[in-house]
């Protein structure tokens, strides 16, 4: 296990990955850690001889092919408390194979599909044999022809087949990325769409509505836009989720008012929370939210608001939307 820090902490909870990270495979994958392609003929990763794996509870990311060969790992690192995150990057890999044999109820173990879009992508390859445990997506967003029709299609798929959440997050293509995936197209009839949109189009703008996209999807369908489930022993499951849905809010607030946000209170506040040993909306109906450190009125209001509804969360998502016409 390595220490890393993923390119978007306020939607990936996880701190720790088993090493090597990810393998090449036989076709084009997308690496969750990091938000990037990975190629077939990326370089080899070499298994490392020996395992050092953290004493605390940690919040652990493992791809399946690594796992398959370094079972070890995960059972040492679930005997520990932690909690792990399957990356499915062989989804035919089934639960035993990585020697999770225990009960599928387990808020400590979950699964992740990851999700590229067309052209990367040749389809939805449903993971079969972990739908009796908690699983869902990362949908790596970038936006080619036809991207908001398919960023719906394969929620409402998702759903269908029984994810549990999806989490959507811009892809980071690097110019040799954009050159390849152009060069696959070329001669096709979406070539010169694609052109534009890996090269001359407002690549942040085409993003960030991607992301509205995908939000009010999942919004619609029920499915969480955050991965709930990473919760290590002794950590309290809805101090864990409130907090992770606080992050969430503070990435739409950034994007919503920029240079005046005050998404920074909302990150103060999980950080706090995530390691409160009761549940805080026990303290909440206590009138007791206030000892937790970062917890001033307005992030008080903003996360009871998150439980129950109202103020000031649904102009927060009026304004991310753009139902009130800002953009």
């Amino acid at each position: 296990m390595r220490r890393i820090e993923p390119a978007y902490p306020d939607l990936f909870p996880f701190t720790h990955v088993q090493r090597p990270g990810y393998l090449p495979g036989a076709k084009v994958s997308l690496d969750p850690v990091r938000l990037g392609v990975v190629w077939e003929d990326a370089p080899r990763r070499i298994l490392p001889a020996e395992a050092t794996i953290p004493r605390e509870a940690v919040r652990a990311v493992s791809f399946a092919r690594v796992a398959c060969e370094r079972r070890d790992v995960l059972r040492l690192v679930l005997e520990r408390g932690g909690s792990v995150l399957v990356v499915l990057d062989d989804p035919s890999i089934t639960p035993s194979e990585i020697g999770l044999d225990g009960a599928p109820g387990d808020q400590r173990v979950s699964a992740l599909l990851p999700v590229l879009p067309f052209p990367l992508s040749d389809g939805l390859r449903i993971p079969e044999a972990w739908k009796s445990w908690r699983w869902g997506a990362v949908l790596g967003l970038f936006p080619f022809p036809g991207a908001e029709a398919e960023v719906e299609r394969r929620i409402k798929q998702l759903k269908r087949e029984g994810a549990r959440f999806a989490v959507a997050a811009p892809l980071l293509l690097t110019p040799k990325d954009r050159h390849r995936i152009l060069d696959g197209c070329d001669g096709t009839a979406v070539a010169d769409e694609l052109e534009n949109s890996l090269f001359h189009a407002d690549v942040s703008r085409g993003l960030h509505a991607l992301e509205r996209r995908a939000g009010v999807t999942l919004h619609e369908v029920g499915m969480d836009p955050f991965i709930p489930f990473m919760v290590p022993q002794g950590y309290e499951p809805n101090a864990v989720r409130t907090a992770a849905i606080l992050r969430l809010w503070a990435r739409r607030i950034d994007q919503s008012h920029e240079e005046s946000s005050w998404g920074w209170r909302l990150r103060r506040a999980a950080t706090a929370l995530e390691q409160l040993p009761n549940d805080p909306a026990v303290l909440a109906m206590e009138d007791n939210l206030r000892i937790v450190p970062g917890f001033d009125p307005w992030v008080e209001s903003f996360t009871r608001a998150v439980w129950y509804g109202g103020e000031p969360v649904d102009s927060a998502w009026a304004r991310w939307t753009g139902e009130n016409g800002a953009s």
